[in-house]
């Protein structure tokens, strides 16, 4: 046998019991609400880009699968985020991340994984001191980020339980974070069960972008999404997931229509007439389009910003 397997059986074993906590309380991400919820909030984010620029449009429409990377984990399911935005990805396994062949324009995706090899997370930091973006959930906190990028940050070992908590957006100055700037009740986020809170080693090169009283109360550490420079890249992290199989309510604004929300967030009449369709027939309100929308826009953004950055470069090359 060889000795990555055996560390990759040795890592597993520890988190035995943490996976069987994520995996026994829900079902797969294809809960109908939720589901509908994403599919809204992608209509409704594009309307908010193209109000913007047309070039932000353009930019996801000249897209093609090669621009964006997602490795998948054991949880978190960013695909599903990507599909609903109809934007082209490579789905690629860690083990053959070793030997790809990556471009510093990418946008890389790594879900939440309860194993991850060492030589896969050190070619993720050369990624991205060339100019990648890397963007990682929960688990890969431990086995991503402590590896490729040592120093940083790091699990406080204090796993969450399943529960959600509010949030509050620190830098606003962030592209990414847009989506969360003008909202009119205090988006809330999920913490799965045996969610790992972001102790931050480096705080003068560590931003922590999105925080919560309540996390740091619970559980000793504040962060929800930290950034971070590594060489000509960036790197993004959150607790949690992208794709949320659920949300909960915490004010009456929350209880509300999806409809109240969409046209809160400067949806088109043609966007606006779908979520009016859609509380018609399904089970679904302000929250649960909030959580699906904020997340999606993240996403939007990320991918655009990267883009744009080597866009520049491009044209000061000329």
């Amino acid at each position: 046998m060889k000795k990555q397997d055996i560390n990759k059986q040795d890592f597993m074993k520890e988190d035995i019991n943490k996976q069987n906590i994520k995996k026994n309380q829900f079902n797969t991400p294809s809960n109908d609400s939720m589901k509908t919820a994403y599919k809204l909030g992608s209509k409704l984010v594009r309307d908010r880009l193209m109000n913007e620029s047309k070039e932000n449009i353009d930019i996801l429409d000249e897209m093609d699968d090669s621009d964006v990377l997602v490795i998948p984990g054991t949880y978190d399911h960013i695909h599903l985020v990507l599909e609903h935005s109809d934007i082209p990805y490579k789905s690629i396994e860690a083990e053959q991340l070793v030997s790809a062949e990556l471009r510093a324009d990418q946008t890389i995706f790594v879900n939440c994984a309860n194993y991850f090899p060492t030589e896969a997370a050190r070619k993720l930091a050369g990624f991205v001191a060339s100019g990648g973006q890397l963007i990682t959930t929960d688990w890969a906190l431990k086995n991503v980020l402590e590896v490729g990028f040592p120093g940083k940050v790091k699990y406080n070992s204090q796993a969450t339980s399943d529960e959600v908590v509010r949030v509050e957006l620190i830098e606003k100055d962030d592209p990414l974070l847009k989506g969360f700037i003008d909202e009119e009740a205090m988006p809330v986020w999920w913490l799965e069960g045996s969610s790992y809170p972001i102790e931050i080693i480096d705080p003068e090169n560590v931003k922590v972008l999105m925080r919560s009283k309540e996390l740091k109360e619970k559980y000793g550490e504040e962060a929800v999404i930290i950034s971070f420079s590594h060489g000509k890249g960036v790197v993004y992290h959150m607790i949690s997931h992208f794709y949320l199989q659920r949300t909960e309510t915490r004010d009456a604004k929350q209880e509300m229509k999806s409809s109240n929300y969409s046209s809160m967030k400067g949806a088109s009449k043609g966007t606006q007439a779908i979520f009016e369709e859609a509380d018609m027939d399904e089970d679904l309100n302000y929250g649960m389009v909030q959580s699906a929308s904020t997340s999606t826009e993240f996403v939007n953004r990320a991918l655009i910003n990267q883009k744009k950055k080597f866009r520049k470069k491009k044209d000061k090359s000329i």
